[in-house]
């Protein structure tokens, strides 16, 4: 309970006009298995492989592995389905580029010691956003008007205006989100002037239903520059430096329709009168656009000539975050019970701030094992400190409020992947993998016990649950080139919220929540060449 209060006390001090959403540093964090084809197909276990521009990625030892120079790029597309209850499926499909790279090889001639030496350079998208989300509460037990009438109070009314004589907008300190709150009757104060206020809804009496669409588009793209070496056919090494290109776009719809309703509504001629129902849509665009450094290090051993065995430390990567945010309200509300008052209010202007993200470490080890000349079979365990997750103002300030979240909220990640490979023939080849990401979430996140801050006008989040990967795939080698097909199955359970629970001493807010059942379906081709 010490960890609850402290979050809402902090949350609830009056903010800036923009700020970040405290899950915005998971969601840059966050990765998929994407990659080249062989990659897709074998479940991305790799580690201990090599020889592969997606193990490069993964492992930067995988480089060495390389025995003749090689360029290849992978394109494909996916299809996307969330399936929530009383909601309308979200389908959405996009043609992916996954994967771009060249790898170069250098002999020394020598036949022991260091045999050659690769450089390379890499491609690899990390995470597509190109997602559709939909989900609806039938009886709600509580409104995003509550939020609003917690996260406004302390704010005298007059700060919350906007006239000719005063724009509160930029005149107050006030957050927008209250202004907009304020000026759209989503909230009322008590009495004049005052510093407490009231929603239109009120629990036991009113009654409502709501509906969110979330719409998500961008990428997080990685470029790599890769060097490593092969000693002896036994050791190989390398290292890479990471360069991430990160951009992703989310619009929210959030509506709700509310009856017997409490609220007031004062006309030009500052008369009163009562808000009997209303009928609101809240809406948000919110950008993050930037860049992100991190380093990798690698090494694979090849115990005997079937065993081989891997390990990859990556740093976190240290992002320059640029954030753009604006947002409205139309509510549509009916006063005395006859009358429709229409009004639609939006932020002056476009909101920016620039934040900085440190993502976790990231450790992986992996096996290997060949069966002849016929199969391989491998198998990684991957762990992503997500608790050590980290963000701050640009000038190098931390967030105490957000820090602390990831450190009491989110646990590390655990991966399991598993791949094989069958030589049918010399040419053909077939294959077949599986992983599981295991929630870095922590069970009190996800019972709502914990308040998630969501400062600004962003307060729509995602939680995430357990994923799993289902692939096969195969491929045809010629004598300079080859291609490579897979085929993946991605399936999750997360859990979509509109605003966070508040836990004060006066009261406790729950909101609603809509399951989500992702299925994502992908294919995907690689062209090679060696040369």
């Amino acid at each position: 309970m010490k960890k609850i209060a402290i979050i809402t006390i902090l949350m609830i001090i009056p903010i800036a006009i923009i700020a970040q959403n405290a899950m915005d540093a998971y969601n840059v964090s966050s990765s998929q298995i994407k990659g080249t084809s062989r990659y897709v197909s074998m479940g991305g276990a790799f580690t201990s492989l090599g020889g592969d521009p997606s193990s490069i990625v993964q492992n930067p030892a995988g480089i060495g592995v390389y025995r003749s120079s090689e360029i290849s790029a992978t394109i494909g597309g996916q299809w996307i389905s969330n399936i929530s209850p009383n909601a309308e499926t979200a389908k959405r499909g996009d043609f992916t580029f996954d994967n771009l790279s060249l790898v170069t090889t250098f002999f020394t001639g020598k036949s022991s010691g260091l045999i050659n030496f690769n450089l390379g350079v890499t491609y690899n998208r990390n995470h597509s956003y190109q997602r559709k989300y939909n989900g609806a509460t039938t009886n709600l037990g509580a409104s995003f008007t509550n939020y609003l009438e917690t996260v406004t109070q302390g704010i005298p009314s007059t700060d919350l205006v906007v006239t000719e004589e005063k724009d509160s907008y930029y005149q107050t300190s006030s957050p927008w989100l209250s202004i907009l709150a304020y000026q759209s009757y989503l909230i009322s104060p008590t009495s004049d002037g005052a510093s407490t206020y009231y929603g239109l809804f009120t629990p036991k009496k009113s009654t409502g239903s709501s509906y969110t669409t979330i719409f998500e588009d961008g990428r997080n793209d990685e470029y790599t520059i890769n060097f490593g070496g092969n000693i002896n056919d036994r050791l190989y090494f390398g290292v890479a430096l990471g360069i991430c290109d990160f951009n992703t776009t989310r619009e929210v719809y959030y509506s709700e329709r509310l009856s017997s309703t409490d609220g007031i509504y004062v006309d030009k001629d500052n008369k009163e009168y009562n808000i009997t129902s209303a009928d609101y849509q809240y809406y948000t665009f919110y950008n993050m656009r930037g860049t992100g450094f991190n380093g990798k290090f690698g090494i694979i051993a090849r115990l005997t000539d079937n065993l081989r065995l891997g390990a990859t430390i990556h740093t976190p990567t240290f992002f320059t975050i640029d954030q753009t945010m604006d947002a409205s309200i139309d509510n549509n509300f009916i006063i005395n019970g006859i009358n429709t008052i229409e009004s639609h209010q939006l932020t002056p202007a476009v909101a920016t701030n620039t934040i900085k993200i440190r993502t976790p470490w990231n450790f992986q080890v992996g096996a290997s094992y060949v069966l002849g000349q016929k199969a391989i079979i491998s198998a990684d365990y991957q762990y992503k400190a997500y608790n050590n997750m980290k963000m701050s103002e640009y000038n190098g300030d931390d967030y105490p409020i957000e820090n602390a979240f990831y450190k009491a909220c989110f646990k590390p990640e655990h991966t399991v992947k598993a791949g094989a490979e069958f030589r049918v023939t010399k040419a053909l080849s077939l294959r077949a993998g599986y992983a599981i990401q295991l929630t870095p979430i922590d069970a009190e996140l996800k019972d709502v016990t914990v308040e998630v801050p969501t400062a600004g006008m962003q307060t729509a989040y995602i939680l995430p649950g357990n994923g799993s990967y289902y692939s096969c795939g195969a491929g045809y080698k010629f004598k300079k080139c080859y291609i490579d097909l897979a085929y993946q199955h991605y399936a999750q359970k997360s859990d979509m919220f509109a605003y966070s629970p508040i836990f004060t001493d006066d009261a406790t807010l729950i909101p609603s929540s809509s399951e989500v059942t992702t299925k994502q379906n992908s294919i995907n081709f690689t062209f090679g060449l060696k040369f």
